[in-house]
C-alpha cells in the first residue's frame, strides 16, 4: 500500500472549496498542503455545490500539484461526511483533516471508513493519512490523553481556537497578542499529546491577516515550542511560516556539531560542546534538525 503523506510540511493552507478563485489561487500559495475546507467555510446549503466544486478542480489539477492535498471533511456526526469521502478518495488526498475530534475513538472511526472506501475505490493501493482538529471542544480537550497509541494513519493533531472560543463561550481568544489561559492550555496540551503519540503538532491559523510581522512572530514561537507546522487562512502568511520553519544556519551548525561530539565519544551518554557538556536528549534534537536538512539524518 503505498504511504501518502509528504515526510515533511510546514505550512498548511487553509481553502475554502465552494470558490473557483480561492481553489485556483491555492496552486500559486508555495504551501507545503493545502486543506480545501468542506466543513466550516462552507455554508450548511452549499454542501453539495463546494463537493461538486472541489471535484472538477481536481480532476483538472490533482496529477499537476505540488503541495500535499489534504481536505477538512465535515464531521461524524455532520450527516455530509460519506460523501465528503466518496468524492474525494478517488483523488488520493494526502491526508483527511478530522474537524470536531474528541479524542481517538474518533480516530478510528474515521479510519474504518478510509479503509472501506480506498477497498471500494482505490484497490487498496493508497493510505490515506489523518490529522486530528484535536482542540475544538472542551471534550476534545479531555480527550488529548487518548492519542498514545493512536493508529498509524494518525500523522498530527491541530489545534483550533475559534470552535473552542465558542464551545467555552469566550469573546475572545487573546488579550492583546497573547492567548488567554485556557487557550494557552489547550495549545500547550495538544502539543504535548502530539509529542507522547510520536506524531506532528500543527499550529493554530491567525487571527492577524494583514500583519506579516505578527504571523512570522506567531510562526517562530510555534516552532521554538515544538511544533512541526502552522496552519495558515491566507496565502500571504505562507512565505513567512514555510521560514520560520525552516532550519537556521545556526540551528544546523549546532546539530552537527553535536552528531560530531558524540561520535567522537562512543556509546559515552555525555560529550563536550566547547565549554559546554551535552547528553543524549541533546543528540536526539540534533538528529531531528537535521532530518530537516534535505533528508539528512
Amino acid at each position: 500500500m503505498h504511504q501518502s503523506m509528504p515526510q515533511r510540511l510546514r505550512s498548511l493552507l487553509f481553502v475554502p472549496a465552494d470558490s473557483d478563485r480561492k481553489l485556483a489561487a491555492a496552486l500559486k500559495s508555495g504551501a507545503d498542503g493545502v486543506v480545501f475546507d468542506l466543513e466550516d467555510a462552507v455554508s450548511e446549503h452549499g454542501k453539495d455545490d463546494a463537493r461538486f466544486k472541489l471535484v472538477a478542480f481536481l480532476q483538472q489539477n490533482r496529477e499537476s500539484m505540488d503541495a500535499a492535498l489534504l481536505v477538512r471533511v465535515n464531521g461524524l456526526s455532520s450527516g455530509h461526511l460519506l460523501k465528503d469521502l466518496a468524492a474525494i478518495i478517488p483523488h488520493r488526498p494526502n491526508a483527511i483533516v478530522l474537524p470536531k475530534c474528541r479524542g481517538v475513538q474518533d480516530v478510528h472511526r474515521l479510519c474504518d471508513f478510509l479503509a472501506a472506501f480506498e477497498v471500494a475505490l482505490l484497490d487498496d493501493k493508497w493510505d490515506t493519512a489523518i490529522i486530528a482538529m484535536a482542540t475544538e471542544s472542551s471534550e476534545g480537550v479531555f480527550g488529548l490523553s487518548s492519542y498514545r497509541n493512536a493508529p498509524m494513519r494518525l500523522r498530527g493533531l491541530m489545534w483550533g481556537v475559534e470552535d473552542l472560543a465558542a464551545d467555552l463561550g469566550a469573546f475572545s481568544a487573546h488579550a492583546g497578542r497573547e492567548l488567554t489561559d485556557p487557550f494557552s492550555v489547550a495549545r500547550t496540551m495538544c502539543l504535548l499529546a502530539a509529542a507522547q503519540a510520536g506524531i506532528d503538532a500543527i499550529d493554530a491559523v491567525s487571527t492577524s491577516l494583514t500583519n506579516a510581522s505578527h504571523i512570522s512572530q506567531e510562526a517562530a514561537r510555534a516552532k521554538r515550542d515544538g511544533f512541526a507546522a502552522k496552519a495558515a487562512a491566507h496565502p500571504s502568511h505562507i512565505s513567512a511560516i514555510n521560514q520560520a520553519f525552516m532550519p537556521q544556519e545556526e540551528e544546523v551548525r549546532w546539530a552537527r556539531n553535536v552528531v560530531n561530539a558524540f561520535s567522537s565519544v562512543g556509546a559515552s551518554g555525555v560529550a563536550r560542546l566547547g565549554d559546554a557538556m551535552v547528553d543524549r536528549p541533546h543528540l536526539r534534537l540534533a538528529h531531528r534538525i537535521l532530518s530537516h536538512v534535505e533528508g539528512e539524518d
